[in-house]
Order: C-alpha cells, then sequence, then structure tokens
C-alpha cells in the first residue's frame, strides 16, 4: 500500500501549504485511474494547492485476504488524515476497485474511515455504477449492488465530478441520489506528447487502434474495412496499440477474427509499452480508429490519447457520441457501416492535406476540451463551493 509520506508517496505537499487529501484504490499495477489521480495531482500542486497522497495497491485475491488487505488500509488511513489536517478529501471513485468480484462490499469502510475526520469530500467518479441488461445475471448483481453503493458515495460527497455529460445528467435527475453540486471535467490524455518521429518513407500505411480491448470494440468492423481497402489495393495494415497486447483473451479475438479473413499478416500489436513509446506510436499511424460501439465519449482516456497525438482520428457513431466533437470537427465521425469507415480510413489515407487538418483539429480539442487544466479548474472551483458557507455536508 502506497500512503502519504511513504516511498510510493511522492505527491505529499509542504507541510503548512497542504490543503487535499488524495485517496484511491487500484487492483492492478496498469491502472488508468491511478495514472488520471498522479496527473491531476500535479496539474493541483502547480496551481498551488498542496496535496497528500493515500493510495492501496491491493494485491490480496480472496475475500479473507482482501478484507484484511483494506482493513489495515483504512486503519491507518484514519491516523493520516487526522493531521495536519486537510481542508478537502479528493476521492477517486472506481467502483470494481472498491469491490469483490463485482460488488461493492469496500466501499462502506472506506467512506466511514474518510468522513470519520469529518472532512469535505470531493469525489472523483470515473466509474460507479454497471449498466443495467448487460452481462447476464452477474452484470444485474453488479449493476443492483453497485447502484446501492451510490448512494452512500454521494451522501457523503460534498461534491462530485464525472467525465461525461449523459453521468452527469444521470448523477442529478436520480430521486434517490443526494443532491450534490456534480462538475464534468473529460478524462484527459495520460500520455506525453509525441516526439515528433513519423513512419520511414515507404513503410505500410499505419491504421492505430489505442483502446482495442473494450467490451464494446467492433471487432467485426473494423478487420472487414481492412480487408475492403486491401481488396481495393491498399497495403494498409492495422496496428493496436498498447496493453493488453497479443497474448491477452482480447488479443486472441483480434487475431482469430483476423484470421478468418485472411489478414493475419496485415495485424500486428504493439504490446504494452511505456508511455513515451506508446505516444510515439500513435504517432506514426496515419489514421487512428475509435471504434467503441457505444460512440466516442469523453470518459475514454484513448479517446483524448489518440486526438493529443495530431493523427487524424475516425470514430464510430454511437448513442455515447460527445456532441461537442462532433460540432467542432475534431474527428471524422461515421456511421457504424462498412461502406461508411472504410469509405472515411480510405479517403484520408489517400489525401495527406486532409490528414494533417484534421490532426491538427484534434490536437486543438484534446488540449482545449480536454486538456489537464480543465479538471484542475473543475476541482479549484468545487473546492471554494464546498468551502463556503452553506455548502451540502455529508450525511
Amino acid at each position: 500500500m502506497a500512503c502519504a509520506g511513504s516511498e510510493d508517496g511522492r505527491h505529499e505537499g509542504d507541510g503548512a501549504g497542504r490543503t487535499v487529501a488524495v485517496v484511491g484504490i487500484s487492483t492492478s499495477p496498469t491502472c488508468g485511474v491511478r495514472a488520471h489521480a498522479e496527473l491531476l495531482t500535479g496539474g493541483l500542486q502547480r496551481a498551488g494547492i498542496g496535496c497528500s497522497w493515500h493510495w492501496l495497491n491491493r494485491h490480496e485475491p480472496s475475500l479473507r485476504g482482501s478484507r484484511a488487505e483494506i482493513g489495515a488500509w483504512t486503519g491507518e488511513l484514519a491516523g493520516e488524515l487526522g493531521g495536519p489536517p486537510a481542508e478537502a478529501i479528493l476521492l477517486h471513485y472506481s467502483v470494481f476497485s472498491y469491490s469483490f468480484r463485482g460488488v461493492p462490499i469496500f466501499v462502506h469502510p472506506v467512506l466511514s474511515a474518510l468522513r470519520s475526520r469529518g472532512i469535505p469530500i470531493v469525489s472523483v467518479l470515473h466509474e460507479f455504477a454497471y449498466p443495467w441488461l448487460y452481462g447476464g445475471w452477474r452484470g444485474l448483481l453488479w449493476a443492483t449492488t453497485q447502484r446501492a453503493a451510490a448512494i452512500e458515495v454521494m451522501r457523503a460527497s460534498a461534491a462530485a465530478i464525472v467525465t461525461a455529460p449523459e453521468r452527469q445528467q444521470w448523477l442529478r435527475t436520480r430521486p434517490w441520489l443526494a443532491r450534490r453540486p456534480v462538475a464534468l471535467a473529460p478524462v484527459y490524455s495520460n500520455l506525453p506528447a509525441p516526439t515528433g518521429s513519423r513512419a520511414p518513407v515507404g513503410a505500410r500505411p499505419r491504421v492505430g487502434l489505442f483502446g482495442y480491448s473494450y467490451q464494446g470494440a467492433a471487432v467485426a468492423l473494423v478487420l472487414d474495412a481492412l480487408a475492403a481497402l486491401r481488396a481495393q489495393g491498399s497495403d494498409a495494415e492495422l496496428v493496436l496499440l498498447g496493453a493488453p497486447g497479443a497474448s491477452s483473451a482480447a488479443g486472441a479475438t483480434w487475431t482469430g477474427a483476423a484470421a478468418e479473413r485472411g489478414l493475419e499478416r496485415a495485424v500486428t500489436f504493439t504490446g504494452a509499452l511505456p508511455a513515451q513509446e506508446l505516444s510515439d506510436a500513435l504517432a506514426r499511424c496515419e489514421v487512428l480508429l475509435f471504434a467503441d460501439t457505444a460512440g466516442a465519449s469523453s470518459r475514454k482516456g484513448t479517446l483524448a490519447g489518440s486526438l493529443a497525438s495530431g493523427r487524424p482520428v475516425v470514430a464510430l457513431d454511437g448513442p455515447r457520441t460527445w456532441r461537442k466533437l462532433r460540432e467542432e470537427g475534431a474527428a471524422r465521425i461515421v456511421a457504424p457501416t462498412l461502406q461508411a469507415l472504410a469509405g472515411a480510413v480510405g479517403s484520408l489515407l489517400a489525401d495527406e492535406a486532409e490528414r494533417e487538418r484534421l490532426g491538427q483539429r484534434g490536437r486543438r480539442f484534446a488540449e482545449q476540451r480536454m486538456g489537464l487544466e480543465v479538471t484542475v479548474r473543475a476541482v479549484k472551483e468545487l473546492l471554494e463551493q464546498v468551502r463556503a458557507p452553506g455548502a451540502p455536508a455529508a450525511a
């Protein structure tokens, strides 16, 4: 476990200037929520807000071991938050990290430890409730228990931050949830800027996909579009960028589907890469895809990373497509059909000038609409609200 003052507590503030305690849990070494929290902590410190770091990296796989691990950490946490006191707690909440096999049994003990200090809690709600009618009986169990946990989370919170407009609306319209100020702050890229290296002259054109392991990834559609492009004479290859790699379950799905279409040599994996190498790999692609059938949502870090790379993005349209992305032309959004996807990718591969224009619009959008500073401002504004007289108190 990593707590303030420990070797891993890299973000501890400078004593008297400390005002925010950053709290969260991870269940794996590669954790997007922890990366998000680390970047946000750095941004807050640069904005003059001191931070202490209180993060548990879970290791125990069994229920008994998990209970003991969480119990030890919450006991230490209550003591750490006792002094010097922070002005607020910034809780990073991804519900599965507070769960055992998807059931959020550790939400209550963590919130009890935080509430015991009497400090306002601002919750960054990364993932807070599994969708209904998805995943069979197990999905139903998750959806029910995670909504029940959300009741306690919102009661304990003085304010919250979400990453997508539909989630902001959802929280505001559930009559069974406590009413709290809810700010919108899209997910930002956790990758550094690319170094500027491009693919060698004469290399096969690369169509990259960052985020290929989503449950909603349109595997068949993407591969059918690649096959259509190659049937038209293109030598394009599909590069699946980043984790989890070819040896994963998701990788096996893509590999098997590619083999069925005779595309074994046209699909490659980078596997997990250090952040700078991954950023450079995105920038070496002629076109990047966002292939989630739900649409290009502001809550997807892979979308933010793709746009920030400066390469043109082609995204499938869906029910959660972000309206601002469409309005500002930051990506080419297409119907989830073979003709539309292959046509959009093919036209961009044939037009270098348009690739550059679209890539530049995407990068500006990522900086202005999805940048770290957007979230820093949202946190600062909520901190002012929860300190103001008459601010909502945690229940």
